[in-house]
């Protein structure tokens, strides 16, 4: 008999479900969330704020709660991963450089001189003398002062005001030439009727750090190759979780493709349901 997965929105297994409630302290919670045991990806961020995990965390750990649950209206498991890892994980995503305000226009157009007016030079050329002793009576005509008149542009200060343009973290963001792909699941084999984990890491190969900015597809399917599930994500960790059917049994398979900048990179896994 062909297998059949049930389906079931994430939200409405954990909704009313408070994952914090059985620790005491992030660590332990992030760890559970990490394998699997925990999973709610629309925490209550009312209640999550009057939680003693909450409320015993510093103001650097709280502040990138808060930025998390701002930026999508919505706070889930994964970025109380984030959060606890690195305490400024999303404000240096989401924080663009500042661009420099405008300067002031220098006055180096404003020290143009005038047009000067005409000299008199052109006024004392002499009239033609009769044809007589010309040789005698030619005038010389006096240097006019036409060449004094120049004036010299007294250099500006424009290329003071050339704008230092800050250097941004652009070459921070370096494509890697490979991208290397980890996929785990929560159990293997696991029983029919419970919650599986599926997680896709993303990561660098040269410097072994989780990629960011990459979009990632994941597939599963069900034993006789139809596709039962279709998850996509643009952070280099993809976590998910699903329900398997009462009836489904034997061998899914799983395939994951990560892409960045014209880099791509697939990798597949499977697991046993009994």
């Amino acid at each position: 008999m062909i297998g059949t997965i049930v389906l079931f929105n994430n939200n409405s297994i954990y909704a009313k479900q408070a994952i914090w409630r059985d620790f005491d302290n992030m660590k332990d919670l992030v760890a559970a969330i990490r394998s699997g045991e925990k999973n709610d990806n629309n925490i209550n961020w009312e209640k999550f704020q009057d939680s003693d995990i909450y409320q015993n965390e510093d103001k650097d750990s709280k502040e990138c709660l808060q930025l998390a649950h701002k930026i999508g209206n919505n706070l889930g498991d994964y970025e109380i991963v984030h959060c606890f890892r690195n305490e400024n994980y999303f404000k240096i995503k989401y924080t663009e450089p500042e661009t420099p305000e405008p300067q002031p226009e220098t006055n180096a157009s404003l020290n143009v001189p005038e047009p000067q007016p005409e000299t008199n030079a052109s006024l004392n050329v002499p009239e033609p003398q009769p044809e007589t002793n010309a040789s005698l009576n030619v005038l010389e005509v006096p240097e006019t002062n036409a060449s004094l008149n120049v004036l010299e542009v007294p250099e500006t200060n424009a290329s003071l005001n050339v704008l230092e343009v800050p250097e941004t973290n652009a070459s921070e963001i370096v494509t890697p030439s490979s991208i290397d792909l980890n996929i785990t699941v929560g159990k293997d084999p696991i029983t029919r009727g419970e919650n599986q984990m599926v997680t896709v890491l993303a990561f660098d190969p040269t410097t072994g750090k989780e990629l960011d900015r990459v979009f990632i597809k994941l597939e599963i399917k069900d034993p006789v190759g139809i596709l039962v599930k279709y998850y996509t994500g643009t952070e280099g960790n993809l976590t998910r979780t699903f329900k398997i059917g009462e009836n489904a049994t034997g061998t899914f398979i799983i395939s994951a493709t990560a892409s960045q900048a014209g880099v791509q990179s697939t990798k597949s896994l499977t697991f046993q349901v009994q």
